[in-house]
């Protein structure tokens, strides 16, 4: 593992900035801030920058983040959000990126595939020492996460998946996702290339009534490595069907989709995988995108902290629960 110097924890965004009621973004801050510092760990597939916060002797949380951003663009602003107000401080939080996924990323040597994001993401458990943890992972990053669960069920504690899809690309999908591609490399088409993004990750009522969230994850996706972006984003799209394999899957698992996120059909075909295991729980968050993180924190708050009340003993007080009640009711109304 390489150490990098000690780094701004927002990279250069690490006030947070209210937009609305109850939805806050990071923004770019001036002098001063509290400081982490990323660890880059080397695999056969690419570098990954990880980020971690916290106590090691509490229980780790492993987060993985869509394909197109990172630590710094998907969880963050969340975990700002949420603040000491939540059962996040009850953990020892590891955020992983994707192989060539953090700034100043070199290229990466060869195309991946999502059995490659698997292996490194394992080589970066093994070189952090952890052997067991609880993750949450968006869109990809749930991916990753169930593969990972259904090949070593053992090691997951929980997870908390965002968006999660199992099944290969739709053909409509498919077919949408190569065309952006082929105007990006060939038409050099930037804006269809990161509209893409956009589009997925946020709701339309935010993408025009928002600018500002819109506005600076534009600028984030732009700073990363775009030939590493599409390298990830081709694996996504010629993603195997893992379908079969979640009933291995025994752990307890919170699911939160959005109505602009996976279909429901992919949603209830990941459920109907795990029917063996009786701790899957299903909600459903409407007038967001696939990155609820960023978009719906003070929505998606409170079903975590339900399911660590509920599931997993006593990790999350009274106090906990009416803070992030109160922060959904008090939620931004489109």
């Amino acid at each position: 593992a390489i150490r990098l110097p000690a780094t701004p924890m927002a990279d250069g965004y690490s006030e947070l900035k209210t937009l609305a009621k109850g939805i806050q973004i990071a923004v770019e801050k001036g002098e001063g801030g509290s400081e982490n510092e990323a660890v880059v760990i080397k695999t056969k597939h690419g570098d990954c920058e990880v980020v971690a916060i916290g106590d090691r002797k509490k229980p780790a949380l492993v987060t993985y983040p869509d394909g197109g951003s990172n630590f710094d663009s998907c969880f963050k602003s969340f975990f700002q959000f949420c603040g000491s107000n939540s059962c996040f401080k009850h953990f020892y939080i590891v955020h992983v990126n994707p192989p060539g996924q953090h700034y100043g990323s070199s290229e990466l040597p060869a195309q991946l595939t999502m059995e490659a994001l698997r292996e490194s993401f394992e080589k970066v458990l093994e070189e952090m020492k952890i052997s067991s943890f609880y993750g949450m992972g968006v869109g990809t990053g749930a991916y990753v996460m169930l593969d990972l669960a259904s090949r070593q069920p053992k090691r997951l504690m929980a997870m908390i998946l965002i968006n999660p899809t199992a099944q290969k690309s739709w053909y409509v999908d498919w077919a949408y996702e190569k065309m952006n591609l082929v105007a990006h490399d060939y038409f050099k088409y930037d804006r269809w290339w990161k509209d893409q993004f956009m589009q997925r990750w946020f709701h339309a009522l935010t993408r025009k009534e928002h600018t500002d969230l819109l506005e600076l994850h534009e600028k984030l996706f732009w700073r990363m490595n775009q030939a590493n972006v599409k390298n990830i984003e081709k694996a996504f799209t010629k993603r195997p069907d893992i379908t079969k394999e979640l009933k291995e899957i025994k752990c307890r698992v919170l699911m939160v989709v959005s109505d602009g996120g996976v279909t429901e059909m992919e949603a209830f075909s990941v459920m109907g995988a795990m029917q063996d295991n009786h701790h899957v729980t299903w909600t459903k968050i409407n007038n967001a995108g696939v990155m609820l993180t960023e978009e719906a924190p003070h929505s998606l708050l409170h079903p975590i902290n339900l399911f660590f009340a509920g599931s997993l003993g006593t990790l999350v007080s009274k106090e906990m629960l009416d803070y992030s009640r109160k922060l959904q009711e008090e939620g931004y109304e489109r």
